[in-house]
């Protein structure tokens, strides 16, 4: 993998993080506003663990990518 790809993969990684907690925060919000969480225990709101989970899951999929494509060494 080359060095212009790994940075385009990881600066990917932020805005993966920030828009999967904004889509999963939103579910949460909209599962509250129409009274379907309201009739029992709701719950926590989980959005960063969510986000941080995926995020996570994309960084070792970075990690596992970048050790199958090495570029050779000189």
């Amino acid at each position: 993998m080359s060095r212009k790809a790994s940075i385009i993969y990881l600066c990917i990684a932020p805005c993966l993080f920030v828009l999967s907690w904004y889509i999963s925060h939103r579910i949460y919000t909209d599962f509250l506003q129409n009274g379907v969480g309201n009739m029992r225990f709701a719950g926590k709101e989980r959005s960063l663990m969510y986000a941080s989970v995926l995020t996570g899951l994309y960084l070792v999929v970075f990690f596992i990518i970048r050790d199958l494509y090495r570029g050779k060494r000189n």
